[in-house]
């Protein structure tokens, strides 16, 4: 049997994923991808405590979140934004764990209320947990007991503000690293 030639032809090149996703990264094609990322925020669905009656208010027609791409997803494996909102229990805190891990990257958080960022009136409890944001990376903070709707939308637009100012934190793993 004759021998395999390992030889590319002219005007072939051959890359990794490694290096296109760097190519993305240090090109304007990055902008075009946050942009993208800024205007569809889906958020998951489950209101917690008071804050979740003003998280309920803030979709519905008078405040419009629809018109900055901030649409109410049921399903964690659709939705990038999770918003912490209310009280956060020791019995609940597994299976919040498991929504934000369900999530796809790249996914942000919204914490709103006193309730969530600090324990609110509740933060002597022996059921409620305090210092969320050392278990999750909490990356707007909307404080208020409960916020106002224009708040929480205020909350979105510098959460949008953040996606276009910072680069992509996505980490691919990279397969000579070991990585799948």
């Amino acid at each position: 049997m004759g021998e395999i030639k390992t030889e590319l032809p002219p005007n072939v090149v051959v890359t990794t994923n490694s290096a296109i996703n760097e190519f993305i990264k240090n090109s304007p094609l990055q902008k075009i991808v946050n942009w993208g990322r800024k205007n569809s925020l889906w958020f998951m669905t489950h209101p917690m405590g008071c804050c979740g009656i003003e998280q309920i208010c803030v979709g519905v027609a008078h405040y419009d979140t629809d018109r900055f791409g901030i649409i109410p997803r049921c399903s964690p494996r659709q939705a990038d934004v999770m918003m912490i909102s209310g009280y956060v229990s020791k019995k609940y805190l597994p299976a919040l764990k498991r929504v934000w891990d369900q999530m796809l990257e790249p996914r942000w958080i919204l914490m709103m209320g006193e309730c969530a960022i600090s324990g609110g009136p509740w933060w002597e409890s022996y059921s409620t947990v305090t210092h969320l944001d050392e278990i999750f990376p909490v990356d707007i903070y909307i404080p208020g007991c409960p916020p106002r709707p224009e708040a929480l939308l205020q909350g979105f637009i510098e959460l949008q503000k953040k996606i276009v100012a910072e680069k992509d934190r996505t980490v691919i793993p990279n397969p000579a690293d070991g990585g799948v």
